[in-house]
């Protein structure tokens, strides 16, 4: 029967199925964005780059990294700022792996600890910094704490490329405090600028008065201007003392009776306005 078996003309066949499926089962793809790490016994012994490429099964093992830039949100990250506000900031890193070799042997879970270092940076650098300077700084910010993650992911195989704030809450009452201070803001804004319009408006009256006094037909003509601008917009019934008072008259008469009389000229009496007692 044995020898029978050893003649059977499918005892090749049967004997290459099984290392052909062990081959099989060893090939592996590597994609061009991926680094494979190859692991024999537990113990790593070298890259593989992206292609076809082959391992031992049972005796070794191999991990696939991507290599591309990842993005992880960090959302509602509670933060206590110097000035003792509560702030939920959402933010978002990205970063990559630039040294698979590092990031799969130094650290166990090269992800979860990125998110866990830029939380515990984002709430330090946060509560040293007052609010105001978080709602006006919040780029710079985010800049410093992406420079202390990569100072500490660095030694990861790991690199940052953008930390960014997407979001940050404020508590109601504080909202409405913000916002009462740019209401008050905008207000004495408004009251500076008209209280300038108004010294502006001022001295262009007072030198158009300048500019009419010394034109003594300027104001008669200034009177009918406003009386035909008046009468063209409607009926209405608009009283002008259009004479001139009569004691400048009385006034002028006065000092040239006083220069007549110093140049050694008769004495003119000076007009009086009626109703006064005449002076002998």
């Amino acid at each position: 029967m044995l020898k029978q078996l050893l003649e059977s003309p499918y005892l090749i066949p049967a004997l290459a199925i099984p290392p052909l499926l062990y081959f099989i089962a060893g090939l592996r793809q590597v994609k061009q964005w991926e680094i494979a790490l190859k692991f024999t016994l537990g113990r790593y012994s070298r890259k593989l780059e992206p292609g076809l490429r082959f391992f031992m099964p049972i005796v070794q093992r191999i991990m696939r990294i991507d290599m591309r830039t990842r993005c992880r949100e960090l959302f509602q990250q509670a933060v206590i700022t110097k000035d003792n506000v509560t702030l939920n900031i959402d933010a978002v890193v990205y970063y990559r792996v630039v040294d698979p070799e590092k990031a799969i042997l130094a650290v166990e879970d090269f992800d979860g600890a990125v998110k866990d270092r830029c939380k515990v940076v984002l709430r330090d650098l946060v509560g040293e910094t007052s609010l105001n300077e978080v709602l006006a700084h919040r780029d710079q910010i985010a800049a410093k704490v992406a420079e202390h993650v990569e100072h500490v992911i660095a030694q990861w195989g790991l690199h940052v490329e953008i930390l960014g704030f997407q979001d940050i809450q404020l508590p109601g009452q504080m909202q409405e405090v913000l916002a009462k201070a740019a209401i008050a803001e905008r207000e004495r804004e408004y009251v500076v600028i008209k209280s300038k319009a108004d010294v502006e408006s001022a001295r262009n009256f007072a030198e158009a008065a300048r500019t009419l006094i010394s034109s003594p037909g300027a104001i008669e003509l200034r009177r009918f201007e406003a009386l035909q601008t008046l009468t063209q917009q409607g009926t209405n019934k608009v009283i002008f003392d259009l004479t001139k008072p009569f004691d400048d008259v009385h006034q002028k008469a006065a000092a040239i009776a006083v220069a007549m009389n110093d140049a050694g000229g008769s004495p003119t009496p000076a007009p009086t306005a009626p109703g006064a007692p005449e002076r002998h």
